[in-house]
């Protein structure tokens, strides 16, 4: 991993050494914690003390010093090593906070959570919400705390989050750990050979629209005798699609009803795509090795996939390319951080303090930078933190997300779309294997989609 650096205007640091100081204050004062939902100062509030004051230092009589907090919090993820790190840095910061970690398998997660809250079970602190289900969880009535209660601002966050941030009863109660931004990978070698130009900007440009990349495909196909793909899978393909259209306005769902004919285009490509074989039929290993092996094109994915590629493609090093997809970039992914609200002020006090610390200072960003995490909180966003350069890629990949950030609508997640997109994704598969047409497939997820959730 590159070495950290911090590419901003020359008040940057200030600012946020500025928003640390802040920040402590803001946990610090329990009147701000009262049940009166009076917030503390929020993230980006202008430091009531010097800028090059010390976190650790007092200002006030209500203020404390790192190793004043004490207590212990608990916190349940999937990501062991990436927490790790985090919990690490945290208890270095402040030494008479413990927090425990538990860790379980991403797709135990849910299922543990809803049981452990159905049987009135002991719930974590901090709770994950990754994007499969952070609609659901925000679906949750009287579960999580009211981040407004500690400390945090809504408008801290970059606007393309501002609504994915809310419950259904209007509260904000959850913090992105990192945006999905939804990316196209590449080979450079691939697409200056088939395409003319391994340029992401020309790339975007030649193919600024889905028809455009789709028929990339019959380019590719044609001059290399059917052996390269434009894309590795039906899969890949309709994530990227369904991703594109939502933010687009064009949704799977209005409400409570099924909107499906939104999809129409998308399966229409993943179907001619796949009777021209254009669109590859590759799955599981023949699926991972593609990275490297050389016979697929593009990989519509996501920025996250920016430490995978090195690990799949260890020779690879200046040979791919990243641009934004046609229309514009649109979440994929991510995953959110939410107290939950246990009707206890010490502990709301402690998980705040350590989310703050990871997700808004320097220092926690410098890890979640690490795994490919990026920020929605906007002080980071202006200001340009990022991770430098990747040498891997000679590109400051941070710095292009946020401009793509910048441009994309806000986000909304709904409680049924991990149900409406586990179906449309299991029918584009349907699509690949068994040959049936897109008509087919909508009409077949519609089925799956009504006998699972509460929807029209």
């Amino acid at each position: 991993m590159e070495a950290y650096t911090v590419k901003k205007r020359s008040t940057s640091l200030l600012l946020l050494v500025g928003i640390v100081v802040s920040l402590l204050a803001g946990c610090g004062n329990k009147d701000n914690n009262s049940a009166n939902g009076n917030a503390s100062p929020s993230p980006s509030a202008e430091p009531s003390v010097s800028a090059s004051a010390s976190p650790s230092e007092s200002t006030g009589d209500t203020e404390k010093k790192p190793e004043d907090y004490k207590g212990e919090i608990t916190v349940w993820t999937w990501n062991n090593d990436y927490f790790k790190e985090r919990v690490a840095d945290f208890e270095a910061t402040y030494p008479n906070v413990k927090v425990n970690l538990t860790t379980m398998g991403w797709g135990d997660y849910l299922t543990k959570f809803e049981a452990t809250k159905a049987s009135g079970g002991d719930l974590p602190d901090v709770a994950l919400a990754e994007s499969y289900w952070w609609g659901k969880m925000l679906g949750y009535k009287d579960i999580f705390l009211d981040l407004g209660t500690v400390g945090f601002n809504k408008e801290d966050l970059v606007a393309s989050a501002s609504e994915a941030v809310v419950n259904q009863e209007g509260k904000f109660v959850a913090i992105p750990e990192g945006l999905g931004v939804g990316a196209i990978w590449y080979r450079k070698d691939l697409a200056k050979q088939y395409l003319g130009t391994d340029d992401a900007n020309e790339l975007a440009a030649k193919l600024s629209t889905w028809d455009d990349f789709f028929k990339a495909g019959d380019t590719i196909k044609s001059q290399s005798g059917g052996k390269v793909f434009l894309t590795p899978n039906a899969t890949d393909s309709i994530e990227a699609l369904i991703g594109s259209l939502k933010t687009s306005g064009k949704s799977y769902v209005d409400g409570d009803m099924l909107t499906l004919d939104n999809m129409k285009p998308a399966f229409q490509y993943v179907e001619q795509g796949l009777k021209s074989g254009t669109i590859g039929k590759l799955e599981g290993p023949a699926a991972d090795a593609a990275w490297s092996q050389g016979n697929v094109v593009f990989f519509p994915s996501a920025g996250w996939r920016e430490g995978f590629i090195p690990n799949v493609d260890k020779d690879g090093k200046g040979r791919w390319g990243v641009m934004v997809p046609p229309g514009g970039s649109y979440f994929r992914g991510g995953t959110a951080e939410l107290i939950v609200d246990k009707k206890d002020p010490a502990k709301a006090e402690l998980a705040a303090l350590f989310i703050k610390q990871s997700l808004y200072t320097e220092q926690g960003m410098k890890i979640n930078f690490k795994y490919g995490n990026v920020s929605a909180v906007k002080s980071f966003v202006d200001n340009k933190v990022t991770n430098g350069v990747n040498e891997f890629y000679g590109v400051d990949l941070t710095a292009l997300y946020y401009d793509w950030l910048s441009k994309m609508p806000p986000a909304k997640y709904g409680k049924n779309d991990s149900i409406i997109e586990d179906a449309l994704k299991t029918q584009a598969n349907a699509i690949q294997k068994a040959g049936i047409t897109a008509d087919a497939a909508l009409s077949n997820a519609a089925k799956e989609i009504k006998d699972k959730a509460s929807i029209q």
